[in-house]
């Protein structure tokens, strides 16, 4: 395997943590993620659910967890059910998990073969009329995930049975990270890191964003990472002023600023850090007056992370911060900065607010969330000068202590003199 999994004892104290929420009186049931197809008769890299991950460290699709605390056998409070390799799969796909096997991950005793989970949990549905699913309620319509459909049918089916959201349970459970989950944490900030650093050193005039991006996810491969926890955002010039740019298409030029929003993923567990570092190897003085500006800001921001503060809390300082540092940047005047219009003048600069992070890139929990020990979110303030052609966003990657906080990604250089030292030193 590419990364060390998690411990079985990690995995089954999460399971027991959502047996006790969810009762004696109750089932759950968690399924894992689609294998998503291409054309052509292939198929994307297969990512587990990460609540199915969570519960089971299992990364093989077609995994059915459920869990009946309250069941009068004791080898049926927790059954997993994956799929039987036969001869045809394996030859196409290599053999996966045996039961053995599924059960030394997970922790569970009980492993049967998918073939069985219609029979097994039809006759559970019979004494358990409480269901908690892994469906979540999707953005934008869609297809339904294998828990939507489970769902769907299920409702269809039992119409005298209660349905809820297990996800709303786990959710809190993830926000808090084990010391397993930081150490995983901490391995992607560090190949994100490497990565960086191998895409600075190919920064020279006229090369495509792409050809960076491409030093970037090689660099994570070679490090081991399970891959890139999100498509990386690499923007050069007035594309930096674009939030979520994608394109990568666009060659860089002497004298501008590259942004870099990305993050390795190790173990399934994510990174995500911003960096905005000048092609030549120094700032002008426009360039580095708004990068000030953001790293200010940014470093005011994390002073802030403490056990009790909210996203929401550090973001609306940051934005107070902000307003003030246009006023500096000749963007607004003083009585714009003071009128009851401060907020809306502010969005034509400022798009951005921090998350939680951890399976997920936007991981559980909201911006009004109470931090705790144990927490990991970010921290990203930036300014869009779009007129000028220049995008700044600083994100680090952040653990919630007992006394305050830790910034993960602090060894990644973030001052705006360490930026020009570290690019002109690999340029030499």
């Amino acid at each position: 395997m590419r990364y060390e999994p998690l411990s079985a004892t990690f995995h089954t104290t999460n399971r027991h943590k959502l047996s006790e929420a969810i009762g004696l009186e109750a089932i759950a049931i968690i399924d894992t993620a689609d294998i998503l197809s291409r054309p052509g008769d292939f198929e994307h890299p297969f990512r587990p659910n990460s609540n199915f991950y969570y519960l089971t460290g299992v990364d093989e699709p077609k995994a059915v967890l459920v869990l009946a605390p309250g069941h009068s056998n004791g080898h049926l409070h927790e059954i997993l059910f994956i799929q039987e390799t036969n001869e045809h799969m394996a030859l196409w796909a290599g053999k996966s998990l045996t039961q053995a096997e599924a059960s030394g991950r997970s922790g569970i005793r009980s492993v049967m073969w998918l073939s069985e989970l219609d029979q097994i949990l039809g006759r559970m549905l019979e004494s358990f009329r409480t269901v908690y699913s892994n469906a979540e309620t999707p953005l934008e319509p869609g297809p339904l995930d294998p828990s939507g459909r489970r769902l769907a049918e299920l409702r269809l089916r039992l119409p005298m049975h209660t349905f809820h959201p297990a996800a709303a349970i786990l959710g809190k459970f993830r926000a808090v990270k084990s010391p397993e989950e930081i150490a995983q944490i901490r391995r992607a900030i560090t190949i994100t890191g490497k990565g960086l650093g191998k895409a600075w050193a190919a920064i020279q005039p006229g090369l495509p964003e792409y050809a960076l991006e491409a030093e970037l996810t090689a660099e994570f491969t070679r490090q081991g990472a399970t891959g890139s926890a999100f498509s990386a955002i690499i923007a050069a010039g007035k594309n930096a002023t674009i939030i979520h740019y994608a394109a990568a298409d666009t060659s860089v030029q002497s004298g501008e600023l590259i942004l870099f929003d990305v993050g390795a993923e190790v173990g399934y567990y994510a990174a995500d850090i911003s960096r905005c570092v000048p092609v030549s190897g120094e700032f002008s003085i426009r360039q580095r007056a708004v990068y000030e500006a953001v790293f200010r800001t940014q470093q005011a921001g994390i002073a802030l992370h403490k056990p009790g503060a909210t996203i929401l809390g550090i973001d609306e300082t940051m934005r107070k911060l902000l307003i003030a540092e246009l006023v500096g940047l000749g963007e607004l005047t003083t009585k714009q900065a003071h009128s009851p219009e401060a907020g809306q003048h502010l969005r034509k600069y400022y798009a951005h607010i921090s998350h939680h992070l951890g399976l997920d890139v936007h991981d559980t929990e909201g911006p009004r969330t109470p931090f705790v020990p144990g927490m990991v979110v970010t921290c990203e303030p930036g300014l869009y000068l779009q007129a000028e052609g220049i995008g700044v966003r600083l994100e680090d990657d952040i653990l919630i202590t007992s006394t305050g906080h830790e910034v993960l990604s602090k060894a990644i250089p973030s001052a705006p003199e360490e930026v020009e030292v570290a690019i002109r030193q690999i340029s030499t």
